[in-house]
């Protein structure tokens, strides 16, 4: 199990990270002890089947949520074709195909579409609770004209359009909504370089009734204990929260100040590195990064402070960081999924996962340089 080697492999150099120590016994104790991870969807009742188990194993922390092979899917077949419809992940891999081609940049970075399915996955996903009866990665952001409209949802206009227009191309091939969200964030988070490669799962029912409002946090919530409330009620602790809003190192502001409209978040938005968690324990952000109230809060709040701190380790914290992640969000995106039993695993489609970058050394006016070329869609 990738944790626990990692844990065992080099404890002496992990002890010599103040806060790594405490993050690996954390997740080693999470493995051994699954019940500290709430079940969800029909999960409850038992996993009666193989993915239903690897979902279990995945979200609790007995397993891995990545998957590290490289790719090796062959399509049995063109689209359409009778073997092609006979494979459940084939017309799938036509869409990653598809996507990674609209997500990438020429220097191999990730632009502002891939960002905004970032944040799109989240949106439609987030959107439940333990107390609501609908709700969460449902497609509904699509599917309802009503979502789009909140203003927490600001920003997301562009990639709706073009999720819209890739689910009108490819749902004749079996393609629903619930999953392209997901299937979309999937992709957008391993096509930017460093991004972990997430188990990617279909077969979501889609819903058209829009999904509970007040369950998604606005951009300009500043208080630590609501937004940790709010997402335990999700079954998100604020471990995985501290996890979670790590994706803001590939995100751009508009909406929170206007004045600064189009500042990212970290000094290399186009990267799925650790420049967020590094720059938030700076006292004040570089010149030309913007910092969310919410961000704040949290980065120095019980329960995710430490995290924070965890992830910003030179030899570790990309590691760790995306091994959380990865469970983290394979959770979020199936909130509301009472079928997860009976889902397919079509993992095997992703691109592979860029293990290895070479960014330009970030300077005081880099950020803004690259910001000038990632700035569509817009997003938060």
């Amino acid at each position: 199990m990738r944790c626990l080697s990692f844990f065992f492999l080099f404890p002496m150099i992990a002890l010599g990270f103040r806060g790594m120590a405490t993050l690996l016994n954390d997740i080693e104790r999470r493995q051994s002890n699954p019940t500290t991870s709430d079940l969800i969807g029909d999960l409850v009742d038992g996993a009666s089947t193989t993915v239903g188990r690897r979902v279990r194993d995945c979200i609790t922390g007995v397993g891995s949520c990545e998957y590290q092979e490289r790719k090796n899917y062959e399509r049995p077949g063109d689209l359409g074709s009778a073997n092609c419809q006979a494979d459940l992940c084939c017309a799938w891999d036509f869409l990653q195909q598809e996507l990674v081609e609209l997500f990438r940049n020429e220097n191999g970075t990730c632009n502002g579409l891939a960002r905004a399915s970032v944040r799109l996955g989240f949106h439609d996903a987030g959107a439940w609770s333990r107390t609501s009866s609908t709700g969460g990665a449902d497609g509904s952001f699509l599917l309802s004209p009503d979502e789009i409209q909140r203003p927490e949802n600001d920003g997301l206009q562009d990639v709706r359009i073009e999720a819209l227009q890739l689910l009108k191309k490819y749902s004749k091939y079996g393609i629903g909504a619930a999953d392209l969200v997901q299937f979309m964030h999937n992709v957008a988070t391993v096509t930017c370089p460093l991004g972990p490669r997430l188990l990617t799962l279909i077969g979501r029912h889609d819903h058209d009734e829009a999904n509970p409002p007040g369950l998604i946090p606005s951009n300009n919530a500043s208080d630590p204990t609501f937004l940790i409330e709010l997402f335990e009620n999700k079954t998100i602790t604020a471990r995985d929260l501290a996890a979670l809003l790590g994706a803001h190192t590939v995100a751009q502001q508009f909406y929170v100040d206007p004045s600064r409209a189009g500042q990212p978040l970290d000094s290399t938005p186009g990267v799925w590195d650790m420049n967020f968690y590094r720059e938030m324990a700076l006292s004040d952000p570089p010149r030309g990064i913007f910092r969310l109230p919410s961000d704040s809060a949290l980065s120095q709040a019980p329960g995710t402070s430490s995290r924070f701190q965890a992830f910003t380790d030179e030899t570790f914290g990309q590691t760790v960081w995306n091994v959380q992640y990865a469970a983290a969000y394979v959770r979020l995106s199936l909130l509301g999924v009472n079928n997860i039993n009976q889902l397919t695993d079509c993992t095997k489609v992703l691109p592979d996962a860029v293990t290895s970058f070479s960014a330009v050394s970030p300077t005081t006016s880099s950020a803004s340089t690259a910001a000038q070329h990632l700035t569509t869609p817009r997003s938060i």
